[in-house]
């Protein structure tokens, strides 16, 4: 069996469509059990082992930043709707020329919206937050998406979705027959593991930061993340209940966010907060295993694979209840209210506060981790394609 699959998502900024994809590559090429493996960037085509060997390069080198504007006119382009449709067609013109020599192939679509190919195809739906939560989104994106997504619905063999409450929104809202769409779970890499004092301070020491002294939070700084509900409820906090623990924010900046940096910078004046930027891969795990608590205030999201990484760290999570977070870790995180700053002070008061109830949630997130994996998803997947090239 030979698979066709967009890696766009590797092109940097890498976000967690990217993760998905470089650790499905990652993992097909560990199995061998493909024929062949064929990766289309939007731009070319390359093998599995050529494109994870130039994302590696990219990631070692710090390569993380999309290509730098060219002036207005760039800007005014790169955020026309317009423009964004004439390369969506451009990308799809560029594999219709190849499909004859593809025909033959899975195509694999990671990234929502199937593009041109005549051979069978499943594509991943993440999550549906453009539909729900269209305000989060920039509008071209939005507009293209739910045009699209219809068609992709209709035309894929198969789907995949992340959670099961993704799943049953499509099938719910979106006509999908239940026989069509398969929940597959994300997996956390092996790389993410409980770490003492001394394997954290290497890392920890780079941006200045003891292990156990600080609350963390991973993610894109964008509106979906909750980000302004998780500051306004650390402003609420006394001094006293924090015991001189910090608040640390690991992430690019995002879309839409100005408001929210802006906030972000002033209370790195005065509120025992720091705002670390883009963090590279291989910091990550250090950073993880050295925090107090992992917090993860998104009011939506389709996986939520910080969650999942800091659990397998040995770390105790805080998340909003109702959300594809709470379902996977099954009673393994601690909750808070969706959308409550109020309540979210009051949860991490309270875990502040009580060291035997976050040692004890810490395990069970640990041992609720463990049955999530890449090659786990990997192998779902594979039959999926499997099942679909005999159809």
């Amino acid at each position: 069996m030979k698979l066709l699959i967009n890696t766009e998502s590797l092109l940097p900024p890498v976000t967690g469509i990217g993760t998905y994809t470089q650790n499905l590559l990652e993992q097909f090429v560990a199995m061998q059990a493909l024929e062949s493996i064929e990766c289309f960037s939007g731009r070319q085509f390359a093998s599995a082992t050529q494109t994870l060997h130039e994302r590696h390069a990219r990631a070692q080198s710090g390569d993380v930043s999309p290509p730098p504007s060219h002036g207005g006119l760039h800007r005014l382009l790169r955020n026309s709707s317009l423009a964004y449709r004439a390369r969506e067609a451009l990308r799809n013109n560029l594999l219709r020329l190849q499909s004859a020599r593809l025909k033959n192939s899975v195509y694999h679509e990671p990234n929502f919206i199937l593009r041109a190919h005549k051979g069978p195809c499943v594509a991943t739906i993440h999550d549906l937050s453009f539909i729900h939560y269209p305000q989060h989104h920039p509008a071209k994106r939005v507009t293209w998406l739910k045009e699209e997504l219809p068609k992709t619905l209709k035309r894929a063999d198969f789907l995949i979705t992340d959670s099961e409450c993704v799943r049953q929104d499509l099938i719910a809202n979106h006509n999908v027959p239940g026989a069509k769409v398969r929940t597959i779970y994300l997996g956390a890499s092996d790389d993410f593991r409980p770490l003492d004092e001394e394997r954290t301070r290497e890392t920890l020491s780079h941006y200045n930061l003891t292990h156990g002294e600080y609350i963390l939070f991973v993610g894109t700084l964008e509106p979906r993340k909750g980000i302004d509900i998780l500051l306004s409820a650390w402003r609420s906090l006394s001094k006293e209940s924090l015991n001189g623990k910090k608040l640390i924010l690991a992430g690019a900046a995002g879309w839409n966010n100005e408001d929210l940096l802006q906030l972000i910078k002033e209370l790195e004046q005065k509120n025992n907060l720091r705002h670390l930027q883009f963090v590279p891969n291989s910091h990550l795990p250090a950073l993880y295993a050295g925090a107090y608590l992992f917090v993860y205030p998104s009011v939506y999201e389709g996986f939520g694979l910080p969650v999942l990484e800091a659990m397998r760290s040995g770390t105790p999570a805080l998340c909003a209840t109702g959300t594809a977070m709470a379902e996977f870790s099954n009673g393994s995180t601690h909750y808070f209210e969706n959308g409550s700053s109020e309540d979210l002070a009051e949860q991490l008061e309270f875990l502040l506060q009580d060291e035997a109830y976050r040692q004890a949630l810490a395990q069970r997130g640990l041992q609720t981790s463990q049955a999530y994996s890449w090659r786990r998803c990997a192998e779902e997947t594979m039959k999926i394609y499997k099942l679909i090239s005999r159809s």
